[in-house]
């Protein structure tokens, strides 16, 4: 593997994420951590200030030192004012966060080693759900870099789904629905392929439904059955509800192979053996499933579409192996989802491919420019090889807009950039000044649907002073242009004086360059146990 460069794609997952690579024939690697599992649990456990475990030893401790185990952290992503205080030291989203990815980084450089490459894991493609803000993005894209990452990109978890589906079928144009349930989150997506393109058409979703939704319901099934024998709740205790949530784990995944399985409660020295049936547990989840139909209902609502319109479904994290996510989707349908991806693993594959693609075109792009046009061709298709050519299209998340002033002197949204709409995209605003005598501006950039500042989230502002003193009425041009990185330029243009200010909101999530700093060496010197 002489030359060999490891550039990752990682699917950074709300209970479990994936790390994978191209290996040197072109085929993508889902590298096992040095447990010897392809997925990680997404659990962080403190020892201490400065000591910590990710992964399955995380997750056995979620229970019995709740206060010093994390999960489900992609869940405040984006947040600013999410703070956990863990043995005296306050800890952010993007930290813990940073964390799960320098486990994932550090098992890859462990896995290179076996190959005979002392080689730094440095650049790498994360995923998030496609209905991830700005925010939420960048705060993702800053845990990547505290975990000593270059982010190429951040990319849609059903995007890249559908990379790892369709790069050996491209040239058969297929419109394919992605549904993504994991253990945290869920969003449905519908994308395009065609020729050599993938195209999002539509996409939503829900940050508070997941698998974990699922094991909470059958885990109250079973404390309430041993409850009504013995009147006690082993959820009172946190060893027995530990124990309970494990053998529960264990049961659901059962379930999926088999009609009826038997969970053993155990609590201060009683035991009940509670018999569930597949059909008992679907009873159970009868709303949980409802909120998925309706979910999918609402993105072809979207992409103005019927079920006819589809040709291919992907299901895609680990929750959808439930054999009752399958029947769902074949009675709404009429159609049987495709077998040909592994919903655990082609996330983290579909990011890997993008990684790859993203490394061609940034050294592609550099020979050009230092030695012309034909010789960044010629490495171009040297690396590339015997993948094919492709180009991904995704779209807006959430609507961008600008706040304004109404006839009536009251704030309002004015949407820019709708959701959905593709990207790279640029939008023209003609507006004008609202007082007399204006000598600046102060444009407020939104984010999300709606038309009134409560609806929406303000994600950053451009201020445009020492003007002459304006008239009432004097036109503004305002232009969003949303690039293919997910950065928004904005531009403020004063029509009559050609005084001109411009913008950026980009992905950097909320933490300043010294707080970066700060917990980047901080995370450095922490030790995994």
């Amino acid at each position: 593997m002489a030359g060999f460069v490891p550039v990752v794609g990682i699917d950074l997952g709300t209970t479990f994420s994936a790390i994978a690579y191209i290996d040197e024939y072109k085929k993508p690697i889902v590298i096992a951590n040095r447990e010897g599992k392809t997925t990680t649990s997404s659990v962080v456990h403190f020892f201490d200030k400065d000591s910590f475990v990710v992964g399955d030893e995380a997750l056995k401790m979620s229970m019995v030192d709740r206060p010093n185990t994390v999960s489900f952290i992609k869940r405040r992503m984006g947040d600013p004012d999410f703070k956990l205080n863990i043995y005296g030291r306050d800890r952010t989203a993007q930290g813990i966060s940073a964390l799960i990815l320098k486990k994932l980084k550090t098992d890859a450089e462990s896995h290179f080693r076996t190959q005979g490459m002392e080689v730094e894991v440095r650049d790498a493609v994360i995923t998030v759900p496609a209905y991830f803000g700005m925010e939420q993005r960048g705060a993702t894209k800053e845990a990547g870099e505290l975990a000593g990452l270059n982010v190429l990109m951040i990319i849609n978890e059903p995007t890249a789904a559908a990379l790892a589906f369709g790069i050996n079928k491209l040239g058969k144009d297929q419109t394919v629905f992605v549904f993504d349930l994991g253990g945290g989150t869920f969003d449905v997506t519908i994308l395009n392929i065609k020729g050599n393109e993938i195209n999002m058409v539509a996409s939503d979703g829900d940050p508070e439904l997941g698998g974990k939704d699922w094991d909470d319901a059958l885990l109250i099934h079973c404390s309430n059955q041993f409850k009504e024998k013995y009147g006690k709740d082993p959820q009172d205790d946190l060893y027995s509800c530990q124990e309970l949530y494990d053998r529960v784990l264990q049961g659901k995944i059962s379930l999926s192979t088999r009609p009826k399985t038997v969970i053993q409660v155990s609590h201060e020295g009683d035991r009940e053996n509670v018999e569930v049936k597949r059909e008992d547990f679907e009873d159970l989840s009868i709303d949980l499933l409802s909120q998925c139909r309706v979910m999918s209902e609402r993105v072809l609502e979207k992409a103005n579409m019927t079920w006819n319109d589809i040709d291919t479904v992907l299901l895609v994290g680990g929750s959808t192996y439930m054999p009752m996510i399958s029947h769902m989707i074949r009675e709404i349908s009429r159609k049987a989802p495709s077998t040909d991806v592994n919903p655990d693993h082609c996330v983290a594959i579909g990011a890997a491919y993008w990684a790859w693609y993203r490394f061609i075109e940034e050294q592609s792009a550099k020979t050009t420019e230092e030695m012309g046009k034909d010789e960044g061709k010629r490495v171009e298709r040297e690396l590339r090889g015997s993948l094919p050519s492709i180009r991904v299209q995704e779209c807006v998340a959430k609507s961008l807009g600008i706040i304004v002033l109404d006839k009536t002197g009251n704030e309002m949204v004015e949407e820019m950039i709708p959701e959905q709409t593709p990207i790279p995209f640029t939008a023209d605003g003609d507006f004008a000044y609202y007082y007399d005598n204006q000598t600046s501006i102060r444009a407020e950039i939104t984010e999300g649907k709606g038309r009134v500042r409560g609806d929406v989230k303000v994600i950053g502002q451009l201020l445009l002073n020492d003007l002459p003193p304006r008239p009432k009425g004097a036109p503004i041009k305002v232009t969003y242009t949303y690039n293919r990185d997910k950065t928004l330029d904005i531009g403020v243009f004063d029509v009559e004086t050609s005084k001109r200010g411009n913008a950026k909101v980009a992905l950097d999530g909320s933490m300043t360059e010294a707080e970066k700093k700060a917990a980047q060496e901080y995370i450095d010197k922490m030790t995994q146990e």
